[in-house]
């Protein structure tokens, strides 16, 4: 009898809670080795469970199916609604704070809705943020509004199974592309002036005992030819598949602990 070749191994599955840095990361690098089983995106930590859903539009001008998903579920702060769903099914829960960027807006009555990239582009959705105040990311009172948001996510994950299988991607914005280009500015700020922004944010996820995957930023290059176009975290392919690589060795770590 002919000797079998070995069966491939199970894809992960993954639920992403963030947006271009992991959904990039399986789509470019796991392809084979993870399947999604949810995508959580444009919903900062503190818009989550917060419910804005009143002032979302009636008719809100958005064509994507996928960018009207995740604005309503911004505005109805379903986050952990969908992380509850998702928990059974999820082999990873992998985050990266991507969608913090741009800041949040807040009502007079309190809600909070994430200021998206979708956002900025629906002028009906803009138009119904226009009397909220925007807190932009890496304020002072941005971080004071996320880090105990942070540690209450750390409490949801925990009751839902999923802390310690939930990796933090903390991949730097690329300061020059791989033409040796400086990258360009996003939503007014520098490579190196967010870098430097995002650092409180990630040490605060330590103190709370979050596992996290560290890319530094000189070895990190941003694609001037990315599916999605230039920008500082659109990165080369040999960045992506760094991160997924050291997603499947901390995953096989933890199971021979």
């Amino acid at each position: 009898m002919s000797d079998q070749p070995p069966s491939a191994a199970p894809a992960v599955r993954a639920a992403v809670y963030g947006s271009c840095v992991a959904r990039d990361t399986i789509d470019l690098a796991g392809s084979g080795r993870f399947d999604v089983v949810a995508y959580i995106a444009r919903q900062s930590l503190i818009s989550a469970e917060v419910d804005a859903s009143s002032h979302f539009p009636a008719d809100p001008g958005v064509d994507s199916d996928f960018q009207l998903r995740m604005m309503t579920g911004d505005f109805a702060g379903d986050l952990e609604k969908r992380l509850a769903e998702a928990a059974p099914d999820t082999d990873v829960l992998l985050w990266d704070l991507a969608d913090e960027r741009h800041g949040v807006h807040v009502f007079e009555d309190g809600s909070i809705v994430t200021r998206s990239i979708d956002m900025v582009r629906a002028p009906e959705v803009v138009g119904a943020v226009e009397g909220a105040r925007h807190i932009p990311f890496g304020t002072d009172e941005h971080y004071e509004l996320w880090a105990p948001r942070a540690e209450q996510l750390r409490e949801e994950l925990q009751r839902l199974g999923l802390f310690d299988r939930t990796i933090v991607l903390q991949v730097p914005w690329a300061l020059v592309t791989s033409d040796g280009q400086t990258t360009p500015w996003s939503m007014g700020k520098s490579a190196r002036e967010a870098n430097v922004e995002y650092l409180r944010y990630y040490q605060r996820l330590r103190e709370l005992g979050f596992t996290i995957i560290e890319l530094q930023p000189l070895g990190v290059l941003a694609d001037p030819e990315h599916r999605w176009g230039l920008a500082p975290f659109h990165y080369t392919q040999e960045v992506y598949e760094e991160v997924a690589q050291r997603v499947l060795e901390t995953l096989r770590r933890d199971e021979s602990d």
